[in-house]
């Protein structure tokens, strides 16, 4: 048999070397690897959902009657008309034809119109023409229609019908559908023809109403615009309105702005001269001068400041009691008189004028009010006025459009805007437009496609089992020890054929389950191995004896692995003890053949020897298998005794490898006794069975028990799901050839 040796990771090295306890490696986002996992296992799902899709479109495709669509194209072009005048009036102000893109969405609604729809029914008859027909069914037609006739024959011809701008261009599409491609034609050519009588009929009236219309205004009109002149005259002439200019403003409104900049620069000048008088209060010399720099207050200060030189001069050199000492005293008592003096005519200077400057403010504050109140009255007036200049104008010149455009409507009557364009008629459409078969196909093989990811990604977040050894490393925070594939042991036996007759003989001693004993060169068998590997090198130093395997329930697969690991280490000559200490469902007894009327359950109780210890396998001498035995009543509280531990204990000096297969830990409890006393516990996770939680619950509940927990192993799992086995390409081994030379196996293990 071919398969692919499966190696150890780096989760199955040695424990000090395994990630630690709770680490997690989920992803954050899918992955393409998660993707192609996903695609793997609910292909199923996007099969059925890939083939419904198909189905559908092929249902669509074949069976449905066929549709020919006729097409034609018109330019419609509001912005060109033959009209001389009366028509930029008609438009304008009744039909409002701007050339814009709502204007064009107008005239392509128009054409969708019931009106246009009646008018193509009843020219073609389209009474007694399919689908049409089918409305008269029940009630045939005689002439009149029916409001449900109505709303019936309307809704199919509508549905039937596509109008629509070309993007960036004043043309418009008109495109109609039927079985019959004559018919379909016919009614496109008809909808054309139907809007443009509408449109050159619509068009004629108008202007013609437009014409009565203004020949009734104009007299109406004309009398408006005497009053409304007459009125303006008498309204100026009662309110004295005189002086008023090109630009709206009176005599007030200029004397308000002269007398507004008189009392602006009147306030400039009083603060100027307040601030000079404010000086002057001060008595101070030097600022005097800084504000006065021409009076004679600048020659004094001059002369007191020589006559201060000299002085101090003249009292350093001869004292105080010189003669010309006390001259010099006279001279500066007198310039200090002289000099208060003309501080005293600046003051009362500065203060007449900043005095004059306020009264002048004050007048001209007066006189702004005054002006105000006559601007305010204007003002008033003035509005009054503007109102009625305004209509009066308005009326002139509406009169004098209304007259002109009168003149021109004995010319423009017969003329109409021509802005419509037959760029296309329709032509007999030469294959139908649908089904598009190629198309439809396409889509419903996109669409199930679709429909079978949005359902396998649905159904993969429903579902919270463990499906490969990522799963389990990232639900327990264990490493994962080994991945067993999946085999199917109905293909074994069918496969059976090609043996010899001595190794039928050989494997009918076992079940077929026992792959390591059946096929040892197989793929599965390899699995084991690693399984093997891994244990040993969890302690280099000091291989594990006593060995527990357990899972969350039963149907895992744990008695098949128990069994195919005693194996693996049994073909390496080591002394290997089986025992079956699921004493409520063990089925060693069935995997080796054997028989059940005594086994560990009688060990413990004392009613057996060792007549419990067989070799089931001749050519396996070194492995031992205890079976369960009878169902015992109390097997939770004799996995618990004293006698279970001197077993265990001598087990340990008697064996090298003692593999214990227990009971599920999340039915009974029977496996958390002998769990502290374990060199190496693991646990077994079955693909697409075990639980997410119970993982977790098995995990947590083995730590308590103090058990010496080295990792999982996934059983039964689809390699197409493991990364690392789909990684690069597939490496594929001929293990029937040379397998020893690869692996170093003897040939009694094979």
């Amino acid at each position: 048999m071919q398969g692919q040796a499966i190696t150890p990771r780096p989760s199955e090295l040695p424990l000090a070397l395994a990630p630690a306890a709770g680490n997690t490696l989920e992803h954050s986002v899918l992955t393409p690897g998660d993707v192609r996992k996903i695609i793997i296992k609910r292909k199923w799902v996007i099969l059925v959902c890939l083939l419904f899709g198909l189905l559908v479109a092929g249902y669509f495709a074949f069976l449905s009657t066929p549709l020919y669509e006729a097409v034609a194209e018109v330019d419609i072009d509001l912005g060109r008309s033959t009209n001389i005048g009366i028509s930029d009036l008609v438009e304008q102000n009744l039909a409002g034809e701007d050339a814009s893109s709502e204007r064009l969405q107008t005239e392509v609604a128009i054409m969708r119109s019931n009106t246009v729809a009646l008018d193509v029914i009843n020219t073609l008859d389209l009474y007694h023409r399919k689908p049409f027909s089918e409305v008269f069914r029940d009630s045939p037609y005689n002439g009149h229609l029916t409001p449900g006739q109505r709303t019936a024959l309307l809704k199919t011809f509508s549905g039937n019908l596509k109008i629509m701008l070309v993007p960036g261009t004043n043309l418009v599409e008109i495109r109609y559908r039927n079985p019959d491609p004559k018919l379909a034609t016919s009614v496109t050519n008809a909808i054309l023809d139907a809007y443009m009588e509408r449109d050159l009929r619509a068009r004629y009236e108008g202007t013609n109403r437009v014409s009565s219309w203004l020949s009734q205004q104009l007299s109406a009109l004309k009398k408006q615009v005497e009053d409304s002149q007459q009125q303006v005259a008498q309204y100026q002439r009662a309110n004295n309105l005189i002086g008023l200019n090109a630009d709206g403003q009176t005599l007030v409104t200029s004397n308000l702005q002269t007398v507004n900049q008189q009392l602006a620069e009147a306030q400039a000048d009083r603060i100027v001269k307040e601030a000079r008088y404010r000086l002057a209060q001060t008595r101070n010399p030097e600022l005097l001068v800084s504000v006065a720099p021409g009076t004679t207050l600048t020659a004094l200060r001059q002369q007191q400041s020589e006559l201060l030189v000299q002085y101090a001069q003249l009292k350093s050199k001869y004292g105080s009691d010189w003669p010309k000492v006390k001259e010099a005293e006279k001279q500066l008592a007198a310039v200090q008189v002289n000099i208060d003096t003309e501080i005293n005519n600046l003051t009362n200077r500065f203060e007449e004028e900043y005095n004059t400057s306020v009264k002048t403010e004050n007048l001209l504050h007066q006189r702004l009010e005054e002006i105000k109140q006559e601007a305010y009255h204007n003002n008033e007036s003035a509005a009054e006025f503007e109102i009625l200049k305004h209509g009066a104008d308005s009326a002139s010149d509406l009169y004098d459009a209304l007259q002109t455009k009168l003149k021109e409507a004995g010319i423009t009557a017969g003329l109409n805007s021509n802005n419509i364009d037959v760029v296309d008629r329709a032509a007999e459409p030469a294959r139908p437009i649908s089904p598009a078969k190629k198309r439809d196909l396409l889509f419903g093989l996109l669409g199930g496609l679709l429909l079978g990811t949005i359902a396998a990604l649905f159904l993969e977040s429903l579902d919270d089992t463990i499906r490969t050894s990522d799963d389990a490393e990232a639900i327990s925070g264990l490493p994962s020890l080994a991945v067993i594939p999946h085999f199917d042991v109905l293909k074994k036996l069918s496969g059976s054929a090609e043996l010899s007759a001595l190794q039928k003989e050989r494997n009918s001693k076992v079940s077929a389950d026992l792959i390591s004993y059946t096929e040892p060169q197989s793929v599965i068998a390899e699995g084991f191995r690693t399984l093997r590997s891994s244990l040993m090198l969890s302690a280099v130093d000091r291989e594990p004896r006593l060995i527990l395997l357990t899972s969350s329930f039963a149907a895992e697969g744990k008695s098949t692995c128990a069994a195919n690991l005693a194996i693996s280490f049994a073909r390496r000559s080591a002394r290997v003890l089986l025992v079956d200490s699921d004493l409520r469902k063990g089925t060693q007894h069935l995997k080796f053949k054997t028989s059940n009327r005594v086994g560990l359950s009688t060990l413990l109780s004392r009613e057996s020897g060792n007549e419990v210890y067989e070799q089931p396998l001749p050519d396996l001498p070194n492995l031992t298998v205890v079976t369960r035995g009878p169902i015992a009543p109390n097997p939770g509280e004799m996995l618990a005794s004293r006698s279970m531990e001197d077993l265990l204990l001598q087990w340990r000096l008697e064996y090298d490898h003692v593999i214990l297969d227990t009971s599920p830990v999340l039915a009974v409890s029977d496996t958390l006794s002998l769990a502290p006393h374990m060199d190496a516990v693991f646990i077994l996770v079955r693909s697409g069975v075990t639980r997410k939680k119970a993982l977790s619950r098995v995990r947590d509940l083995l730590r308590r028990s103090n058990a010496r927990l080295l990792g999982t192993v996934v059983n039964d799992v689809d390699l197409r799901l493991e990364n690392y086995y789909t990684y690069s390409r597939r490496y594929d081994y001929d293990y029937s050839k040379g397998y020893g030379a690869g692996y170093g196996v003897t040939d009694e293990e094979k």
